[in-house]
């Protein structure tokens, strides 16, 4: 993926990314010299400034991100330890552990980021949140390329991201830089009723060593040692790490032109035209993305969110643009807006058990699900 190469030139200088995620134990060998400002804890459990790792069984996943994006590494000449793509970028730790009554933590935390001048948001971790529609349009508003993961089930779905459409999705693929099985994948997705509804995987980045025995990457864990992991996390971490190192470099450019740099650049992996189901437009290249010939684009090629738009023949909200996925996508222009944080219903007739039941199980369904939040979304990345 060529990082190595891109840190001769850039190394993030001047951009802030937020890592929204279990928390960031900064004193990690190699995390020294890095810039930590601007975090905040969005759950309790944590500390105020995003720095301390939540005590969970996933509590060492957000150091594992953070050294993945600007990872520094130690020892001689730094000759030990784990790089990343953009080590002299300011990082934002937001953290968040169990979900408590109330906002969804990582909605507010998307939101807090944009307000604070994030430009690279980076997010390991599945998408279906009650509001993250509106906090993703607020932060594409506010010039932020946001970068999630696909998933590790291996299935043709992304578990809350399919229509976030702009947001740079990330599968993963193994040392031949073909896609792992366990990364999630697909391309756009579509029925007669709504046309195009999903967006697909945008790059990749690394998952895994082998899955043939599958042999997982060392990962940095709280405490200044390691831990061998895998899985689209570290790839959209990684990912990150590349369009923060792109931002820095080009700073005339939006997020909009920095994503297209970085797809457009990216090195082809699967069969086919690109997109491709597996890959999207292929592999992350951090050198080519930094100093390929870019023609610059007028908007964001995945699409953008918008909260006050609406298609009301195709029953979609909250989406302005589908880009490159459905060309000929276009909101209703006279429609009146979606109340902010209310949810889409499609038009189509359905049938089922009665109002007083649905309400009876979901509340016991809410109860159950604080218990799960963190297991599920770790599960996903």
């Amino acid at each position: 993926m060529h990082i190595k190469q891109s840190l001769s030139l850039s190394r993030g200088a001047g951009v802030k990314i937020c890592l929204i995620d279990s928390g960031v134990d900064a004193k990690h060998p190699d995390l020294q010299g890095v810039k930590f400002a601007g975090g905040k804890d969005m759950t309790g459990g944590g500390s105020p400034d995003g720095l301390q790792p939540h005590e969970n069984h996933v509590g060492d996943h957000g150091t594992g991100m953070a050294v993945n994006i600007a990872g520094r590494g130690h020892g001689p000449n730094g000759s030990e330890g784990m790089l990343g793509a953009a080590p002299d970028a300011e990082i934002m730790s937001v953290s968040f552990g169990a979900a408590p009554p109330g906002p969804d933590p990582v909605t507010e935390g998307i939101k807090y980021c944009a307000d604070s001048g994030a430009k690279v948001i980076s997010l390991s971790l599945s998408g279906a949140t009650n509001g993250i529609d509106s906090a993703i349009a607020y932060a594409q508003s506010k010039d932020a390329a946001i970068i999630a993961a696909t998933g590790n089930d291996g299935k043709n779905q992304f578990y809350g991201w399919d229509d976030k459409f702009g947001v740079l999705l990330v599968g993963g693929v193994d040392k031949d830089l073909k896609r792992n099985e366990k990364s999630n994948w697909g391309k756009p997705k579509s029925n007669s009723l709504k046309g195009v509804y999903s967006q697909g995987v945008g790059v990749c980045g690394p998952f895994s060593a082998s899955s043939e025995p599958r042999v997982e990457i060392p990962q940095a864990i709280p405490g200044g040692g390691y831990k061998m992991s895998s899985g689209t996390s570290v790839a959209t971490a990684v990912v990150a790490g590349v369009v923060a190192a792109v931002r820095s470099k080009h700073p005339d450019l939006d997020a909009a032109n920095v994503i297209n740099r970085v797809i457009k650049t990216a090195h082809k992996s699967g069969s086919g035209d690109v997109p491709n189901a597996d890959c999207g437009w292929g592999v992350v290249d951090a050198e080519a993305a930094l100093t390929a010939d870019v023609p610059k684009v007028d908007s964001n090629p995945l699409g953008q969110m918008d909260d006050k738009s609406e298609n009301l023949k195709r029953t979609i909200f909250g989406v302005k643009s589908m880009g490159v996925w459905d060309p000929s996508y276009q909101p209703d222009a006279q429609s009146p807006a979606k109340p902010s944080g209310s949810t889409a219903i499609s038009a189509e007739p359905v049938s089922g058990p009665p109002v007083g039941l649905i309400v009876g199980v979901m509340g016991v369904c809410g109860a159950l699900m604080g218990g799960v939040y963190w297991w599920l979304r770790r599960r996903h990345a």
